[in-house]
């Protein structure tokens, strides 16, 4: 994507191409403006992946039928959609968190900020239950018991690609 907005860029804009090579990389570079867009889409990006990897161990390990399985796809959609939206605003309120305590914040900043994060825990383990709630009429015990494994199953492998990214160096 960013190479073919480079190549639409040197078209448009010839005499880019002919700026010195720093000068170049500066105008290339996003503005603050455009930071919160290119978040956005990494996010939406990132979404779509976990959503697509759902189906994939759906597909592979959970022995539905198709007309099951199209049933399910919009329920893991919401589900994927929710968790992300409630990661979000645990990451926010963790934030402020932390921020209180080294700001020496007061006692009341810092209890509203923990039952935030209380809630924002509960929010996750609740959006957990209804999904489970709404898939598992759909299934048979087998079933159920499979979506709960690739639940598990998905959770660790996504943790272990984020702490990948997030510290490359630890790798062996």
């Amino acid at each position: 994507m960013k190479k073919l907005a480079l190549l639409l860029l040197l078209f448009a804009f010839p005499e880019a191409y002919a700026l010195p090579r720093q000068a170049r990389e500066q105008r290339l570079q996003p503005r603050p403006a455009d930071r919160p867009r290119a978040n956005a889409n990494r996010r939406a990006v990132v979404e779509e992946a976990v959503y697509a990897f759902y189906v994939d161990q759906f597909q592979q390990q959970a022995e539905m039928s198709p007309d099951v399985f199209v049933k399910v796809l919009p329920l893991v959609r919401q589900f994927v959609r929710d968790r992300f939206q409630i990661g979000d605003r645990r990451a926010r309120v963790l934030d402020q968190l932390r921020q209180a305590v080294l700001t020496g914040s007061s006692e009341d900043d810092l209890k509203r900020l923990v039952r935030e994060l209380d809630l924002a825990d509960a929010d996750f383990q609740s959006n957990q239950e209804k999904f489970f709630s709404s898939v598992d009429p759909l299934l048979n015990a087998r079933q159920q018991a499979k979506v709960r494994l690739i639940q598990i199953m998905a959770d660790n492998r996504i943790r272990q690609a984020l702490q990948a990214v997030q510290n490359p160096a630890r790798q062996d």
